[in-house]
């Protein structure tokens, strides 16, 4: 995965490929990516899609691109920056921890 759109176009085909994984997380989250291939992407695990653009969600993270392609290759390092400031998030933090299993 070498940008964003990559990212989330590998979330998007998981999430239909299972989509009774987003069954424990009822929830959207919005991506405000920045960066040269930074963009808006909204994960809604009600609708099971990724969607590219703007819309409403219960949780809003911002990341810069790079570090998003970094967590798409390994998504352990979700914690890791969002510990060391690297991922801002707004929003129900509880439903932003189930996220990873999906990441």
């Amino acid at each position: 995965m070498s940008t964003p759109k990559d990212v989330f176009a590998e979330i998007d085909q998981r999430l239909k490929a299972d989509p009774a994984a987003t069954k424990e997380i009822d929830g959207a989250f919005k991506f405000d990516v920045s960066g040269a291939d930074g963009g808006v992407w909204v994960v809604d695990c009600r609708a099971v899609e990724v969607k590219e653009g703007d819309g409403d969600a219960d949780v809003t993270i911002a990341v810069s691109d790079e570090d998003l392609v970094a967590i798409g290759e390994n998504s352990e390092l979700a914690m890791q920056y969002f510990m060391l400031g690297k991922i801002q998030v707004e929003g129900d933090m509880g439903l932003a921890m189930k996220l990873q299993s999906i990441l």
